[in-house]
């Protein structure tokens, strides 16, 4: 039971990793990634949040988790689209839930790379 009552519980939220990303890692012709240049990127650390909300909430609120300083337009969400991340368009994150981003939907990208 959370002590702040407008603060849910630990068991009803969901931890997703941020990453930095290289930017040499992109193909700026078809704006993804390949999965096989994962292992370039740099770990910011993990927030902890509420499956329902939505891309753009957290957008929204990406100071909170991150500090002040984050620049948030700078951010981008991606999407397993076969052997690649794919850049979530913006209309897509007031559709898209923060459960879809959390295991077990998250992409199952193989140790090999």
């Amino acid at each position: 039971m959370s002590l702040n009552p407008s603060r849910p519980a630990s068991s009803e939220l969901v931890e997703l990793h941020v990453f930095y990303v290289p930017e040499g890692s992109w193909n700026y012709k078809l704006n993804t990634i390949s999965i096989e240049v994962i292992n370039k990127f740099i770990s910011a650390g993990f927030i902890r949040v509420s499956p329902q909300l939505t891309l753009q909430a957290l957008r929204e609120r990406l100071g909170e988790f991150l500090g002040e300083d984050a620049v948030t337009e700078k951010f981008l969400f991606l999407k397993c689209i076969g052997n690649n991340l794919a850049v979530v368009k913006e209309k897509q994150e007031s559709e898209l839930k923060l459960k879809s981003f959390a295991p077990p939907y998250v992409c199952n990208i193989s140790n090999s790379y």
